[in-house]
This record gives structure tokens, C-alpha cells and sequence, in this order.
């Protein structure tokens, strides 16, 4: 009898350790498919704007966040979307009447699956002046 409590405490020990590694194991999967596009800073003078632009490449739909911060790491702008296979989406940033500095992240529902890029836009033509790619992570 005294053998066979032995017994089941060690069962108990590997059916816990097994759980746990379960989820450990199914937590690290799920941030793998996650890929975050980091833009580099761009500085707009007074009045002059930027597109933030993202294009599903895949043949699956993509869920993208799109998120434009300050200098100073405040968000700034911020939009969710579901990307359509060969669809592209925008997010418009605007500086005031001071000088505006932000930076883009972009954070998708699967890897590898869109482009994304800025463009900055002259304040009297509107034309692009500038594109900026990202550094993937």
C-alpha cells in the first residue's frame, strides 16, 4: 500500500508537469505567427502629412494594427483592419501647426503575409516626396 501512494504522487507530479508544459508550448506557437514591421522615425514639418500604407500579399485575409507614436512614445494614431487577400489599407498622419515626429508600428495576424511602408507627401503639391520602408522583427 505504501508503494502504491509512492506511485500516484509521481503520476501526479508528470500529469502537472505535462499541463504545464502544455501550455507553455502552446503560448510560444501562438507569438511566432505574430509579426511586428517597425518604420523608421519620420519627422513632418508644419502642415505636411504621411500615409501609412499595408497590402495583403497572402491568399488569406490578415488582421493588421497599424499604430503611429510620438517621439515621446504616446500613441498618436492607432487603426485595426481585416486585409482581404490583394487589399491595401491606409492610416493618414497629419502634423499640426508645429512640427510632428512619429514612428510606425505595425503588427499582423501572420507572418509574412503583407508590405508595408510610409510615404511622406509634399505639403503644397501632395505628391510623394519620400517612401519608407520597415526592419521586420
Amino acid at each position: 500500500m505504501k508503494n502504491l501512494k509512492i506511485s500516484w504522487k509521481l503520476v501526479a507530479l508528470f500529469v502537472l508537469g505535462g499541463i504545464g508544459s502544455f501550455f507553455y508550448v502552446t503560448r510560444s506557437r501562438a507569438f511566432t505567427l505574430i509579426e511586428l514591421q517597425l518604420l523608421p522615425a519620420v519627422q513632418l514639418l508644419p502642415g505636411q502629412s504621411a500615409i501609412i500604407a499595408v497590402s495583403n500579399t497572402s491568399s488569406n485575409d490578415v488582421d493588421a494594427t497599424m499604430s503611429a507614436y510620438r517621439a515621446n512614445g504616446t500613441l498618436l494614431k492607432q487603426r485595426t483592419v481585416t486585409l482581404a487577400p490583394g487589399t491595401t489599407q491606409t492610416l493618414v498622419v497629419i502634423a499640426g501647426t508645429d512640427s510632428q515626429i512619429f514612428r510606425t508600428a505595425i503588427a499582423l495576424s501572420a507572418s509574412q503575409s503583407a508590405v508595408s511602408d510610409v510615404e511622406l507627401l509634399d505639403k503644397t503639391t501632395g505628391q510623394v516626396t519620400a517612401v519608407l520602408l520597415p526592419a521586420i522583427q
